[in-house]
């Protein structure tokens, strides 16, 4: 064999590995493709301050909050960007009104879609459509290691004897603390901390921080309530 044709030889040889190699990374690169998984799901992994919107009437103020974001996306098209039945663009200043059971539909649905990922239009339009922040309530329901929420509302009843227990927590670790010193500031507090009758005014207190937007479990409001707002 010629020094040429070895040579020559080499080089095809050379180029086939080369084609080859390519070849085989593109088949292990299909291979290895993304993927997708529902927008729900993403959502709490990629955007845990954020939570789908559950409530299921129209005039939920979460979802009258959501659809007047919606509109005002929309605005002036007279095509709205999922096509909801019965559209109609806004004129004017958009304002706050109850949501339409389509748009709740659609975020239902398209909470559902699978994508690849967070920077997905379709996800992002859920993100900012459907969602509401996450508060404490939120993180007291999903891991509280068996505790729950006290029911704070004027007509519950039944709880008395576990409000009093929560009240002596509350008493308990604050009693050193001197007017106006104690966190949730408590009415007449000089006074209140010295009975273990539940002052007027702790019931409000703990709705008020249940409501307060957390989605970490170090945050201060979330430790606060599921020490002295549960059972």
């Amino acid at each position: 064999m010629t020094t040429l044709f070895k040579g020559a030889s080499a080089a095809a040889l050379a180029g086939t590995g080369a084609v080859g190699g390519i070849y085989f990374g593109t088949d292990l690169f299909k291979a290895e493709e993304v993927k997708k998984v529902s927008i729900s799901s993403l959502i709490r992994d990629a955007n845990p301050e954020k939570r789908l919107i559950t409530a299921t009437t129209v005039g939920d103020a979460d979802w009258k909050a959501a659809y007047k974001a919606y509109r005002e996306r929309n605005k002036g098209n007279e095509k709205d960007i999922w096509s909801l039945k019965g559209w109609s663009k806004p004129v004017g200043e958009v304002t706050l009104t109850e949501a339409t059971q389509e748009f709740l539909s659609a975020c239902d649905s398209n909470s559902k879609v699978e994508v690849s990922g967070k920077d997905d239009p379709l996800y992002q339009q859920v993100l900012s459509y459907c969602t509401r922040n996450t508060l404490v309530s939120d993180l007291i329901k999903e891991r509280s290691n068996g505790k729950q929420q006290l029911d704070t509302s004027s007509s519950g009843s039944g709880q008395e004897a576990e409000w009093k227990a929560a009240w002596g927590v509350y008493r308990t670790q604050n009693s050193s603390k001197g007017t106006g010193k104690d966190p949730w500031g408590i009415n007449n507090w000089e006074t209140e901390k010295t009975k273990d009758v539940l002052p007027s005014d702790y019931k409000s207190k703990c709705a008020e921080r249940v409501k307060k937007p957390a989605h970490k479990f170090d945050n201060e409001d979330y430790l606060n309530v599921l020490a002295w707002c549960t059972k």
